[in-house]
């Protein structure tokens, strides 16, 4: 029977231990480390991040207690959240944009496409509309989302009401400018997948009722800037401000503080952990 070496047995010892979760050396856990404290201090200087002003893409949310707290310029108390799918869909973004604007050399309807457009579909929240296309005076809003936000898209009753009320924003921003607008197209591209081949599509023509969605979202903005300007004032707290907590809207918001729950000293919203605090109405 032939005794391994030391080494040789400190080597097969490492053959056998389980590996890392971040790497297959105690070194490789270490850079990982440090690569993901570079990207998420990348991420947090990033214009979008320290945006204060809120665009269409956040006035559509369902929560009052959210956005008001946005509009506050509260601090943020969520600790959980993960800046890489935000990350992405910027990356993403930018690359649509040089993709389509390249494509309008070989289109034959000539220049088809105009990307990242500033437009002003509310007159206090412009944004920046992703694509319009002249061949079918379309307002293109790009996603690019996981599986379970992906299948949402698919509804029978159509995407959630933040995106479509966005999309809407921008298709009244580029009418604002005289531009004809007939339909709004979603893409909903796969951030998950392996495959291109998982790009949805949802459009539907403009009707009537995108303008009576608009005046209503105008106003719940104006109920809104009430609470924020309460608390602003310090004349509430964000617990009285109405809570609707959606499918995934708590894990992204940057008030979304689960402890809060069970802890009052704990600032921030437990989110669909605790609806004790929802209240209705607008603030004195």
């Amino acid at each position: 029977m032939t005794v391994p070496s030391a080494s040789e047995f400190a080597m097969a010892a490492a053959a056998t231990r389980p590996a890392s979760p971040t790497g297959n050396t105690e070194l490789a856990s270490r850079i990982a480390a440090e690569y993901r404290e570079i990207v998420k201090r990348y991420a947090a200087y990033q214009p979008r991040t320290l945006q204060k002003y809120l665009g269409p893409s956040e006035l559509g949310s369902p929560c009052d207690r959210q956005v008001a707290g946005k509009m506050a310029g509260l601090p943020a108390t969520n600790h959980v959240a993960d800046p890489w799918p935000s990350l992405v869909g910027t990356w993403c973004h930018e690359g649509m944009a040089d993709c389509f604007i390249k494509a309008n050399a070989f289109d034959t309807y000539g220049r088809r496409f105009l990307a990242e457009t500033r437009v002003a579909g509310h007159p206090n929240h412009p944004g920046t509309s992703d694509l319009y296309d002249w061949k079918y005076k379309a307002v293109v809003d790009h996603k690019f989302l996981g599986d379970t936000t992906h299948a949402k898209i698919q509804r029978a009753d159509g995407p959630p009401r933040k995106y479509v009320v966005q999309i809407l924003l921008y298709a009244q921003g580029f009418r604002n400018m005289g531009f004809p607008v007939e339909r709004v197209i979603l893409a909903a591209w796969p951030r998950t997948k392996s495959k291109i081949a998982g790009l949805y599509i949802w459009e539907r023509p403009h009707t009537p009722d995108d303008i009576a969605l608009l005046e209503e979202v105008n106003t719940q903005t104006d109920t809104r800037y009430a609470w924020a300007t309460a608390l602003a004032d310090g004349r509430c707290r964000l617990e009285d401000v109405p809570m609707v907590p959606g499918d995934d809207e708590c894990y992204f918001c940057p008030f979304y503080r689960p402890q809060s729950a069970y802890d009052e000293k704990i600032q921030g919203c437990p989110g669909n952990r605790d609806i004790k605090f929802a209240q209705q109405g607008t603030p004195s």
